[in-house]
This record gives C-alpha cells, sequence and structure tokens, in this order.
C-alpha cells in the first residue's frame, strides 16, 4: 500500500469514527418503568412514552397481552421494540403480582424458578420466540439468575448450558440471546464469580449480554472494563441511577458517570440503550427526566 492509499483509508477511518460520535445514541425505555401505568391505560401510556421522545422500548414479552395488539399500538405511536424480556407461561401475572406488591419476593422467586425451569427451556424458548416474531423484535433477554442458581459451580455450569442451548435455539430461529445482569453475580460464589463464570463458559456466537449499568456498578464492577475486554458481546444496556446510599433515583440524580460508560458501551458494540428506573414515584417525570438527562450529554 502507498503513502497516498494509506492516507486516503485514514483519513476515511478517522471520518467515520467522528460521524459516528456526532450520532446521537437511539435512547429507548425499558417498559417495567411505566408498568403500573400500563396496567391502567396501555394505549395512552404508550403514547405519553412517545410524546417524551423515546423511539425505542424494551417490554416484559407482551404485557400479558395478544403481541399482534401489543405491535399495532406501537406502530400507532411510532415506537419499535426491539427487544424483550422473557416471560413464559403465566410468568408475567407473577412479575405483575410483585411489582404490586402482592406476592413477596421468596414466593415470587419460587415461581419464577417453577416457570422458568431449565428442565423445560426448549418449549419456554420456542412461546417467547413466537412472541418476539410478533412484536418485530430481534433480541430475547433471560432477565435473572437467582441465587439458587449460583450457589456452586456445578449450579453455573447447567445455568450456562441452559443459556447455550438457549441462545442456539434463538439462533436458529434469526434471534438473539442475551444475558441481563443484577448485583448479585459479581460476588464470588463457591469459589467463582458468576458472571466472569457466565463469560467463560457461554458460546460467543449464541450468547451475547445486555448489561445493567447501575447494578453492575453496585456489585463492584467496573462495566468499561468488561466493555474493553469482551468487545462484541455486548448489544444493549440498561441505563439506570442510584444514590450514594444504594438506592435507586432518577437516571441523572445519582452516582452514575453516564457520559464515559456510553462511549464505552458505544465502542464495544452496544447497539440499544434502554431507560429504566424501579419503583419511581412518577414514572412519566423520571422517564422524561433521564431522557433530557441523556439527551444533553450524548
Amino acid at each position: 500500500m502507498d503513502r497516498r492509499t494509506f492516507l486516503e483509508i485514514a483519513a476515511l477511518l478517522l471520518a467515520t469514527t467522528r460521524a459516528k460520535a456526532r450520532t446521537p445514541v437511539p435512547l429507548g425505555l425499558q417498559l417495567y418503568t411505566v408498568m403500573p401505568l400500563l396496567e391502567h391505560d396501555f394505549d395512552a401510556t404508550l403514547g405519553l412514552v412517545a410524546e417524551i421522545g423515546y423511539r425505542e422500548v424494551e417490554t416484559i414479552g407482551a404485557f400479558g397481552r395478544d403481541p399482534a395488539q401489543v405491535r399495532d399500538l406501537l406502530d400507532k405511536h411510532g415506537l419499535r421494540s426491539p427487544s424483550q424480556h422473557m416471560v413464559p407461561g403465566t410468568l408475567y401475572d407473577v412479575f405483575n403480582k410483585l411489582t404490586r406488591k402482592e406476592l413477596t419476593f421468596d414466593e415470587a422467586s419460587r415461581l419464577w424458578r417453577q416457570e422458568m425451569a431449565l428442565e423445560r427451556l426448549e418449549p419456554m424458548v420456542q412461546e417467547c420466540i413466537l412472541r418476539a416474531r410478533a412484536l418485530g423484535q430481534k433480541y430475547i433477554v433471560w432477565q435473572i439468575l437467582w441465587p439458587q442458581q449460583m450457589q456452586t459451580r456445578a449450579d453455573l455450569e447447567k445455568f450456562c448450558r441452559a443459556l447455550n442451548k438457549a441462545g442456539e435455539i434463538c439462533a436458529r430461529e434469526g434471534h438473539i440471546l442475551n444475558f441481563h445482569n443484577h448485583a448479585a453475580e459479581f460476588e464470588a460464589h463457591d469459589g467463582v464469580v458468576p458472571y466472569d463464570f457466565i463469560l467463560a463458559n457461554t458460546d460467543p456466537r449464541w450468547v451475547k449480554l445486555e448489561i445493567d449499568l447501575y447494578w453492575a456498578v453496585k456489585g463492584g464492577a467496573d462495566p468499561i472494563q468488561y466493555f474493553r475486554r469482551h468487545a462484541g458481546r455486548y448489544r444493549q444496556c440498561h441505563l439506570k441511577d442510584g444514590t450514594a446510599g444504594g438506592e435507586i433515583t432518577v437516571v441523572g440524580e445519582g452516582i452514575m458517570k453516564f457520559k464515559p460508560l456510553i462511549e464505552a458501551a458505544r465502542a464495544a458494540g452496544v447497539e440499544h440503550y434502554y431507560v429504566e428506573q424501579d419503583g419511581a414515584a412518577d414514572p412519566l417525570r423520571a422517564s422524561r427526566q433521564a431522557y433530557d438527562y441523556l439527551r444533553s450529554i450524548t
């Protein structure tokens, strides 16, 4: 390659990088944030989410509804949904009752593990694929690893085998499986850090990652280092904030340093960024504040 050609290629790469840096990230909303409002008036709430400026949303399955009807309402309000969290069988009802505090955490955990038993993995994943197809979604997210599933290395090995199988099933049908973390996966169990074990023992072809930045930081991890070491495996992220005391708060009002985190996420290949706030007192206000704040820094 002569010097002129080299300089032309270098200039093109630099221009592409700068253009990418100037392109705002596609901010979305994990609809769990506004779930109580959805249960009150699904259609109107989607309209209010769109009015804020969001164009992408992540769903909890199809919120116990006909996915074709949910898709029609998303289309009506100019929203697209690249991703869903898995709620096979009657799991959405469990999730909804937990959110309304009609079930204790332990009761919900037991029912959740029962509904998502690894022994019935294939029909469970196929059900989620059919729902994702109807909703026009590319990503299917395995959203939680319960404490009982990571007490020993053998537990984690079993879970990783399940993730690999689920990911391969998804890939055959044109979808991509993501694993979503909480904080506990970054704490050592039986001599291993579960999150690191999952990274090392799942096939990158089949299992990608949706990182919840706040839970990772709360668990003592540095997401930027994970992005650098495992670029290409991260496809989605949750943008959540918290106080120094460990309470979840409105994005932009807590301790999270979103600008460098988002820059590192983009460099690692993250495609979708979902605001999420658990238990917001005023979900729409929190969603609007988060959107405005993140738009001001990205």
